[in-house]
């Protein structure tokens, strides 16, 4: 999803919703501005249903693995306790 994708997703609703992410075991927290960071990633890196999808790009491997694209993200982190 880009961030435009994700603006015209966001425009069908109220602009006053909250907007939660789910929470580490259970539960929802609440997403917080300074918890949003651009980060390189590595795509569909996982099969593992526990894992997400998409891994952490280590700069250590570029160049090493053949047929993984790296790309930028932006990141929304649940809020710090």
């Amino acid at each position: 999803m880009t961030v435009n994708e994700l603006i015209k997703l966001l425009s069908a609703y109220p602009d006053d919703l909250r907007v939660v992410v789910n929470g580490y075991e259970d539960g929802f927290d609440d997403l917080s501005p300074d918890r949003l960071s651009i980060v390189k990633i590595a795509l569909n890196t996982s099969t593992e249903s526990y894992l997400g999808k998409h891994g952490y790009w280590y700069p250590e491997i570029e160049g090493k693995q053949k047929g993984v694209e790296m790309v930028e993200a932006l990141v929304l982190e649940r809020s710090s306790f």
